[in-house]
């Protein structure tokens, strides 16, 4: 937008006349190009929700993610229960669970050397088989996604509709699938060897599943590459260089600006998300259930009882759940932050409408993320708000990389033009 000058008179001169003043008027008239990039846009969206429609790679990765976002939910309840953990060793009979009461009890046996090295409390047999269902739920979809995502990969490569662009992010999401099954294994091997080391009178030290946070951490990086290939195909690299070519120079500056932020919010976030895991891990919600200070203390005391230091961080249930809520508030903050930077008029004037979109849901995301954490925290973590909040992180994860996505226009110089020349070989 740009102020025309106007001419405005002003009172009389002493000689009587009338005396002319240039200024600045109040209405702001957009400029031509401005109004030419607006109708730009405007086809820009429909041939977004043309290939979003009509691309079946497209549906096949958004499919995917959100099935990888549904396992991360059920997980939430596994890996409260510790069910989920059973996983790392434990191998089901079969492809349907028990139903007789032997076929129960068998079970609970194969299961009972991790309940009582991986549990702060004993898991009677009773409650095994109620939360049961989470962890037969979470593997099931497990399977299924992992079929989900094989299967039409191998159709869509026979069929070359895949594009080049996404092979490199197909190929990470199989690369860190093998290794999230290799570590399991690893972790496997690890725990029944140690479970050996032990008397069977004996109880043995209580020793947090922390290969949980990495189980976590591995799907939702499989997540973010499965969105991030969708989102290519429905927003191709052309648009950015197209979005660049309509936006002004000074207007890109503080968009390149605002890009460079959300990227470190959201790295943010991920540690955030990571230090959460920790924090079921370790039954740290179970604790200290008020907000916002820890049992009428900002800091609790012994935080740091455990030696070495260093181990505090990973296994000391007050430092564990600080360290959470200092990187959720401030992770609230960066967002807010974010957003209010995004709002400046030299900004959001010059903001495409997806962009504008992703910053609402992304901000409305954290919102709620936020508030679901403390009804959770103060309830003593019910498994139910477990799930909600882990389906919250699924969100923000999504909308953060949707918002990253929509700007990636306003990328240094030296990158658009590689997307140029990728876009024009098109």
């Amino acid at each position: 937008m740009r102020f025309h000058s106007a001419l405005i008179r002003s009172p009389l001169t002493r000689t009587g006349t009338p005396r002319v003043v240039p200024t600045k008027a109040l209405v702001r008239v957009p400029y031509v190009g401005q109004q030419r990039a607006a109708m730009n846009n405007s086809a820009m969206m429909g041939k977004m929700k043309e290939s979003m429609t009509t691309n079946p790679v497209a549906w096949w990765l958004f499919g995917c993610a959100g099935l990888v976002a549904t396992t991360l939910t059920v997980g939430a309840a596994a890996r409260l229960t510790r069910v989920g953990a059973s996983m790392l060793y434990w191998v089901p009979n079969g492809p349907f669970p028990p139903t007789s009461d032997d076929e129960w009890r068998h079970e609970y046996e194969a299961y009972s050397d991790f309940l009582q090295r991986h549990q702060r409390r004993p898991m009677s047999f009773d409650e095994f088989k109620r939360n049961f269902k989470y962890e037969y739920l979470h593997r099931l979809l497990g399977e299924g996604t992992t079929l989900a995502f094989l299967g039409p990969l191998g159709y869509f490569y026979m069929k070359e509709k895949l594009p080049t662009s996404i092979h490199g992010l197909l190929a990470g999401v199989l690369a860190l699938g093998a290794t999230q099954m290799y570590i399991g294994r690893q972790m496997a091997q690890t725990q029944v060897k140690s479970s050996h080391r032990h008397h069977a009178d004996e109880q043995p030290p209580f020793e947090a599943p922390h290969g949980l946070t990495y189980h976590s951490a591995f799907s939702m990086a499989n997540m973010a590459l499965l969105l991030w290939a969708g989102f290519h195909l429905v927003s191709p690299p052309a648009r950015a260089v197209k979005l660049r070519e309509l936006t002004m120079s000074h207007a890109l500056k503080d968009i390149g600006e605002l890009r460079k932020y959300m990227l470190y919010v959201t790295a943010l976030f991920a540690g955030t998300a990571a230090a959460g895991t920790m924090v079921a891990s370790l039954d740290a919600g179970k604790a200290y259930n008020t907000f916002p200070k820890m049992n009428g203390q900002w800091i609790p005391d012994g935080i740091f009882e455990k030696t070495p230091w260093w181990s505090n961080f990973s296994e000391n249930v007050a430092l564990v759940q600080l360290d959470h809520r200092v990187l959720a508030v401030g992770t609230l903050g960066a967002y807010a932050f974010i957003y209010m930077k995004a709002r400046k008029p030299q900004v959001w004037d010059n903001l495409p409408p997806e962009t504008k979109s992703a910053l609402h849901w992304t901000l409305l995301a954290v919102g709620g993320q936020a508030a679901g954490g403390v009804t959770m925290l103060v309830n003593a973590v019910p498994t139910t708000l477990a799930m909600v909040h882990q389906s919250g992180a699924a969100a923000i994860l999504g909308t953060s990389l949707w918002t990253l996505y929509t700007l990636r226009f306003a990328r240094p110089m030296t990158i658009l033009n590689t997307a140029k020349t990728m876009a024009k070989a098109m």
